[in-house]
């Protein structure tokens, strides 16, 4: 969906039921690649109507998904995007992210408690 909606961003959606998606909205909806067991998340833009459902495009491409998505299918209609902030979730599942985020910061609180705990002259408290 770039340039609209970037890696680093992140969607703010309405569901469905709090209003019907118009031509030119930005929806998220689950697509079925092989099975019906593991659907993907993809964020398009409406861009027309058939009878079974709406016709979708990414903004950065020329032609229209070669799929209709049921209104079913549909989860969300995009409210608000919070740029960058989707940069952090995407940080944090690299090994860096996780080294930085979650283990550094968990062996200092451990070092913490650990150091309370024997109040620094090995006696328990």
């Amino acid at each position: 969906m770039e340039p609209t909606i970037t890696a680093s961003d992140i969607v703010v959606a309405n569901t469905v039921d709090s209003g019907s998606p118009e031509l030119g909205d930005i929806i998220s909806y689950c697509h079925y690649l092989e099975d019906r067991d593991n659907p993907v998340v993809i964020t398009h833009r409406i861009v027309g109507f058939s009878k079974d459902g709406y016709r979708t495009k990414g903004d950065a491409y020329d032609v229209a998904d070669s799929y209709v998505v049921k209104p079913e299918d549909i989860v969300g209609i995009m409210r608000l995007k919070i740029p960058y902030l989707g940069g952090l979730p995407r940080f944090a599942s690299t090994s860096k992210g996780l080294i930085m985020l979650v283990i550094i910061p968990a062996v200092i609180v451990i070092t913490s408690e650990i150091y309370s705990i024997f109040d620094c002259g090995g006696t328990l408290k």
